[in-house]
């Protein structure tokens, strides 16, 4: 049976409580919590936990909010022997700004599990590491029809063989959530991502443009798409004693049913796979005098020296 989010943080519970401190001095380090919830951070971290990915792939990172959870995890779960970080971004905040004031409330070992990519996510090859681990998760938070069909027709293909969750931020059921109605005469959504317009696609409330892609591949495959709250607001709002011990050990301000996130497996689809055609860019090399984008603190050093 395949552990649902709600599973995840009522097994981890007590653990996620022991890092509670930890995790909201994570949180004051990024500064950027409009972009992750506390309760979304306890959410990803426990999820991880209790999955225990061998490889974490991160597409998206911006002020580096769910890096920091998933390194967190990767570090709990036995460190870069046990658990491996690939985040990919075309956002350099997290070398410029975030990593500096980590550094503040992490030792650097801290860091030894993340291989941090400030590259495009088009040009990357998946293949090898994929290769590399039989449990991967999938933390998919970057726009766009491009990076979606990449995902769907170039990751997803190299996962199909082994165990795997893919997380998806940024999409809200409103069967749980209150959800604007009226368009407030704005016009329709036309692939804007992260806009003042969204869609409504069935229970599924989006600004972005992979939601549209993400259902349409689930659909064509019989693959159940489950948000987050699906399973919180299942087996946890009705169960006054388990809301009642995880409020008394989280708190607050780091446990609450809402999440706005959806994941699926392909280990629930009840067709013959089918993926989109893809071909990836071919990779820009960099110039020799750059330092390496995978080195966090070469590239931390050369950031704060420019």
């Amino acid at each position: 049976m395949i552990a649902t989010p709600a599973d995840a943080l009522w097994n981890q519970r007590k653990r996620i409580a022991s890092l509670s401190d930890r995790l909201k001095n994570l949180m004051k380090a990024v500064a950027h919590p409009g972009d992750l919830r506390p309760n979304q951070w306890v959410q990803l971290t426990a999820v991880t936990l209790d999955f225990r990915p061998q490889l974490i792939i991160e597409l998206g990172r911006g002020y580096g909010n769910s890096t920091c959870c998933f390194l967190e995890a990767a570090n709990q779960l036995g460190g870069p022997s046990a658990c491996k970080l690939l985040s990919i971004c075309n956002s350099d905040s997290w070398f410029k700004q975030t990593a500096p004031r980590l550094k503040e409330v992490v030792p650097e070992q801290w860091f030894d599990p993340a291989e941090i990519r400030e590259c495009d996510i088009l040009e990357y090859d998946f293949a090898p590491i994929v290769q590399q681990a039989d449990r991967c998760l999938v933390f998919w938070d970057a726009h766009g029809f491009e990076v979606a069909q990449y995902v769907l027709g170039g990751l997803l293909p190299l996962l199909s063989d082994r165990q795997h969750r893919v997380l998806m931020h940024d999409m809200t059921d409103t069967r749980y959530n209150v959800a604007p109605r009226e368009y407030h005469e704005l016009g329709l959504w036309k692939g804007m991502n992260a806009g003042d317009t969204g869609i409504c696609l069935g229970h599924i409330q989006s600004r972005v443009a992979q939601a549209i892609s993400i259902v349409d591949f689930t659909t064509r495959n019989g693959i159940p798409l489950h948000s987050a709250e699906e399973s919180l607001y299942g087996q946890l709002a009705h169960d006054p004693a388990k809301m009642t011990e995880l409020t008394q050990l989280l708190g607050d301000e780091l446990f609450g049913l809402s999440a706005h996130w959806f994941w699926f497996t392909l280990d629930e689809a009840s067709e013959s796979l089918t993926f989109p055609r893809f071909e990836r860019r071919p990779m820009v090399k960099l110039n020799s005098a750059e330092p390496k984008p995978n080195d966090i603190w070469d590239k931390l050093s050369a950031h704060m020296t420019t």
